[in-house]
């Protein structure tokens, strides 16, 4: 899992546009809702294909790792998401990867993510 693309302050920082070459993609995302509505956002989510939610501030913030067959598909999803529910103020990726053609990336990026947003080394 690499991502060689610039990081730090300048035009061409950050993740930049997602590409759309059928890597399967996953993020770390806190989604961020309106106050006290965490927890209901939460049962929504539940059957939204890829999305795990692995905590929460019970309040308005929401831990997540999302699973995509490609970056434009995860982004996509994202803005449906933003669309579809008004409790849902944002979506911020804190970890974003690739899985390469390894048989285990996907859930070492899975792992990865998690660790990212909980800070905690989820190997153990």
């Amino acid at each position: 899992m690499t991502d060689n693309r610039p990081t730090g302050p300048g035009p061409d920082s950050g993740p930049g546009e997602f590409s759309d070459d059928g890597v399967t993609v996953v993020a770390g995302v806190v989604i961020e809702t309106l106050p006290g509505q965490g927890p209901f956002v939460a049962c929504r989510l539940e059957n939204e294909p890829g999305l795990e939610i692995v905590g929460g501030d019970g309040d308005r913030r929401l831990a997540v790792v999302w699973t995509a067959g490609s970056g434009k598909a995860l982004e996509a999803a994202a803005e449906r998401l933003l669309e579809r529910d008004e409790e849902i103020i944002g979506i911020f990726p804190t970890f974003l990867g690739r899985d390469d053609d390894e048989p285990e990336s996907s859930s070492t990026a899975r792992s990865v993510a998690l660790e990212g947003i909980t800070g905690t080394d989820s190997t153990e």
